[in-house]
């Protein structure tokens, strides 16, 4: 049967990943009665004629209302086996991002991600989620901050370069430039370890085309030198690379990072003619049988991790991630009601 992509952020897209990778990424607002909410947009991603003359930004809906329209519940979420036992058994991730809200919801955008991250950190920490199974982060510089009026202890990170809240689409990303050509990979990864991050989020701008070569520094990239010069950059340190594309994911993996991928099929076949392997870290392959895959061999009878060691892996393990579940989609995220 033809796989079929649920919509991004979903609670059945969330468990599909989650059971199907090695981790999962999402995204978490706050509504407007307290409770955390699955969503990336700051509007209700539902068609316009649906809103029925209720408000726009996700932040003024209470969470009943956004989880009859389709969205997702993290509370409910939790109490889910499908999505919480291999979270805590099986040695997969997941990276949470704290969404900024817009400056007419609220000015102190710091303090309210705090709360998101409280709320958030309070639901892991009772379901006993390991230290390195589970990282928040966000585009948001004073991250320190949030961490410290959440009173959480779990691990954070930044997203950088750091995309402005407010504008459109290409205008956030023009605007975001001067501090790309600012940071070379290099500096990028030193700020984040200097940070006490357990792993760094970065753009695959930094190891695709051209882009790789218009910041200060030396560029890195995926063959030859530039590979040598990344590795010996990354040391041991765990980077996440989004989006991972395609025709880049052999290449990423191979050079040692972890991917963000919104292409979940896995029956797809890669541009290079590889089959793919979706669970790299938590059902993990011999070289032989990684390069049987590039033959189009799809090894059987593999083992989970979980099966064969009682350690935990944590973020230094190469991952395969479904980016806000099995990977965003067209909008709007709901069709239909």
């Amino acid at each position: 049967m033809e796989w079929k992509q649920p919509p991004e952020n979903t609670h059945a897209s969330l468990v599909e990943a989650m059971q199907s990778m090695d981790g999962v990424e999402f995204d978490l607002r706050l509504t407007a009665d307290d409770q955390l909410v699955v969503h990336h947009d700051h509007e209700v991603s539902i068609p316009e004629q649906y809103l029925d003359g209720r408000p726009k930004l996700v932040e003024e809906w209470d969470l009943a209302d956004l989880e009859k329209v389709g969205f997702c519940s993290f509370e409910k979420l939790m109490s889910d086996r499908d999505w919480l036992t291999p979270w805590q058994e099986h040695s997969k991730v997941a990276c949470l991002e704290i969404k900024r809200c817009l400056p007419q919801i609220e000015k102190d955008v710091t303090r309210r991600m705090s709360r998101i991250m409280q709320l958030a950190s309070e639901m892991v920490d009772e379901a006993g989620i390991h230290h390195e199974a589970a990282v928040f982060y966000a585009f948001h510089k004073p991250m320190e901050k949030v961490a410290k009026l959440s009173g959480s202890s779990r691990p954070w990170s930044r997203l950088l370069p750091v995309v402005p809240r407010t504008g459109s689409h290409n205008g956030k990303r023009l605007r975001a430039l001067p501090q790309f050509i600012t940071h070379s990979f290099n500096r990028l990864l030193k700020k984040q370890q200097n940070s006490g991050a357990p792993m760094m989020p970065c753009a695959v701008d930094y190891f695709e085309g051209f882009k790789r070569f218009i910041h200060l520094g030396m560029p890195v990239g995926l063959k030859g030198r530039q590979l040598k010069r990344l590795q010996k950059i990354l040391g041991n340190f765990p980077v996440y690379v989004w989006p991972g594309h395609p025709y880049m994911e052999r290449d990423l993996l191979e050079a040692g990072l972890s991917i963000l991928t919104d292409f979940a099929d896995p029956e797809m076949v890669l541009p290079c003619g590889s089959k793919r392997w979706m669970r790299p870290a938590t059902m993990p392959l011999s070289n032989e049988q990684w390069q049987g895959l590039a033959r189009g061999i799809v090894p059987e009878d593999v083992a989970p991790w979980h099966e064969i060691s009682d350690k935990q892996l944590g973020w230094k393990a190469v991952r395969m991630i479904g980016h806000r579940g099995c990977g965003k989609t067209v909008r709007p995220v709901i069709q239909s009601i």
